[in-house]
């Protein structure tokens, strides 16, 4: 069997030092144009696939990649139409600094994350539950880290959007049309499947927390009852169809529904229609993120704007800061926007429709 060629193998068949054939990889602005495409030239020729990934970050301390960790699986980072914005962002900042980047999964309930093996310069956080084992492992690694969506810490780099703000918002607008009668789907501590959950019902979560008391403030201001609350497992379109049927089959007297996310949104509506509700006729809907499935069929989606893909921006410039040694400085918070469109309207029987029709 032929043996492997190696830098040293490489170095003696061209006659030059280890460091002069290291140097045509790493650092090629040390040799002239003509002595590198001599020395990669003959490593073609040679099988020889270039130094070691693996040798080379042990002896620079370096990677060249960093990674972002979710609480949700890696099927969901990739098809979740937000988390893929997100991650847009990241890769555009990342990859012009030369990073390369890996996405990293803490699933809920599992005990396991990858990010123990991982092998990274610095960390973005984005999202995940207090007690997820990854946000534990990432502490004790030690390397650089960005906080996204989570309760910022002393020291530590974060970026947030005004998540309460914007929840207020949502029920604000609804109390402001006349609905007094409100129901909320999130994905709030309680039971493992679709489910009623009390009115003081919290997360292990930094932005369910956030918007379930933005919605909460919101009713006391305007002077109505809190949402009756349907907790989802999962931020997704399906989990939005149960909650909505939940709703209904408990014949749940209400005018309004303020959603944790659009994809919930999107999925108490396609229920609710198949059900002979119209919205917002009979029922008006908001969602949260105005994600690009909001606009993509009738009827266009009332919900709150957050800055998604420019979120992931300044979290990786914020990492690419702090691995170049800069401080962590003051937390940035991004502001979020309500945007009314087609699934709010003056609830059912009240003055302003009798007087509408």
């Amino acid at each position: 069997m032929a043996s492997r060629t190696t830098l040293l193998t490489l170095a003696r068949a061209l006659g030059v030092s280890r460091t002069t054939v290291s140097n045509a990889y790493s650092r090629p602005q040390k040799l002239s144009p003509e002595l590198r495409e001599r020395i990669l030239a003959t490593a073609r020729e040679l099988g020889y696939e270039g130094p070691s990934a693996v040798a080379s970050s042990l002896r620079t301390g370096r990677t060249d990649a960093v990674g972002v960790l979710f609480t949700d699986d890696l099927g969901y980072a990739f098809s979740d139409p937000v988390s893929t914005l997100f991650l847009a962002g990241v890769a555009g900042e990342v990859q012009g600094a030369g990073y390369a980047l890996s996405v990293v999964s803490s699933p809920r309930g599992s005990g396991r994350c990858a990010l123990s093996k991982a092998m990274l310069d610095g960390l973005i956080v984005y999202s995940v539950d207090d007690d997820a084992p990854g946000l534990a492992i990432a502490r004790a690694r030690g390397f650089p880290v960005v906080l996204v969506d989570q309760g910022p810490e002393p020291g530590v780099a974060a970026v947030n959007v005004t998540d309460r703000d914007g929840a207020a918002a949502a029920v604000a607008h609804l109390a402001g049309l006349g609905h007094t009668a409100l129901a909320a789907v999130a994905v709030a501590a309680g039971p493992s499947s679709c489910g009623f959950v009390d009115a003081g019902a919290t997360s292990r979560n930094h932005v369910v927390r956030e918007r379930l008391a933005g919605w909460r403030s919101a009713c006391v201001a305007a002077g109505i009852s809190p949402p009756v609350t349907v907790s989802a497992p999962v931020n997704t379109r399906e989990h939005g169809r149960h909650a909505a049927r939940l709703l209904t089959a408990a014949r749940t007297r209400m005018t309004g529904i303020v959603c944790l996310s659009d994809e919930l949104a999107l999925g108490v509506i396609a229920a609710l229609t198949s059900q002979g509700i119209d919205v917002p006729g009979d029922v008006s809907v908001v969602g949260f993120d105005d994600s690009p499935l909001a606009t993509l069929a009738p009827p266009n989606l009332s919900t709150v704007r957050q800055p998604v893909r420019d979120k992931g921006a300044a979290a990786a410039r914020l990492l690419l800061s702090r691995l170049s040694g800069a401080a962590a400085g003051d937390p940035l918070v991004l502001p979020t926007e309500l945007v009314i469109r087609d699934t709010t309207a003056v609830p059912p029987r009240s003055p302003a429709r009798k007087r509408a029709r």
